[in-house]
This record gives structure tokens, sequence and C-alpha cells, in this order.
């Protein structure tokens, strides 16, 4: 199970063997409230850090969906240990999952371009705002020395 540092951590939520577990969202894991938190009646343990396993959902590739339980820490120190709860997927439903993640990351990084752009944009839009400001002020102030000038001509004449 591949892992990245873009999980959202949340505060520790139990305590095993004096090390702080704590339940967090990743773009690895589903959020599942029927099968989370920690799984005390396992006979099995985190073999990285000899810890109660944690009960998550996968997301991701063909395992999308697939149950399985895993090392409780967060990252950076969750070791890459699992034991899968649900059976694989057929074929057709494994490559269909991946396919779709590989959509869904093109998406994502079409989104983030566009976000990008949109910014910049967004930067040159109040730098064009300035500048027409600043010419409309030298257009009023061209106005009136004209019109100054116009009143000093016709007093004068």
């Amino acid at each position: 199970m591949a892992s990245s540092g873009s999980s959202i951590f949340s505060p520790v939520v139990a305590e095993v063997d004096g090390v702080g577990i704590v339940e967090h969202v990743s773009e690895f894991y589903l959020r599942d409230e029927s099968y989370c938190g920690l799984e005390h009646s396992s006979k099995h343990r985190c073999p990285g850090h000899d810890c109660v396993p944690a009960r998550r959902v996968a997301w991701g590739g063909a395992n999308t969906g697939r149950r399985f339980l895993g090392c409780p820490l967060d990252l950076p120190d969750e070791c890459h240990w699992v034991v899968w709860v649900d059976p694989p997927p057929p074929l057709h439903a494994a490559l269909a999952f991946e396919d779709m993640h590989a959509e869904l990351e093109q998406s994502w990084i079409i989104s983030h371009k566009m976000q990008k752009q949109n910014m910049e944009l967004s930067k040159k839009n109040l730098a064009l705002k300035k500048k027409l400001r600043e010419r409309d002020e030298m257009m009023l102030v061209l106005a009136l020395l004209f019109v100054g000038m116009c009143v000093v001509v016709f007093l004068v004449l």
C-alpha cells in the first residue's frame, strides 16, 4: 500500500502500548464509519511497531473499496503492512477501478493547473485594473489642464 505525506491530521484518538494512534484521512483510504478505528480483537499486530491494527478501506487502483487491517500510525511513521479482509475484486472490476483512478488523477492535475492559471489571471487582472485607474486619473488631470488652458486662453482673448 503506497503512502504519501498528504494526509490530513486530526488529534490522537487512542493510545495503544504507549503509542498515540491518529485517526487520519488520506487519499489512500476511504472514510467508512462502519469500518474504522482499531481492531482490538485481531490476532494480527503491526510487525513494524507491534501495535493493534487499524481498520481501513482502500482508495486507489484495483483495491478500491476493499477492507483491510493496516498499521495504525500516521504518516510518515506508518509502515506498509496490510492484511486484506475482503477478497480481491474480479479482474474486470479491478481494471475498471484502475482506469477510473487514472482518469481521476488526470482530472486533479488539470484542476490544479486551472487553479494556478486562475490565480495568475487574477493577478494580471488586478495589475490591469491598477493601470486602468492610473490612466483614468491621468486623463482626468489632462482634461482639467485642458479646461484650465481653455479658460486662460478665453480670458486672454
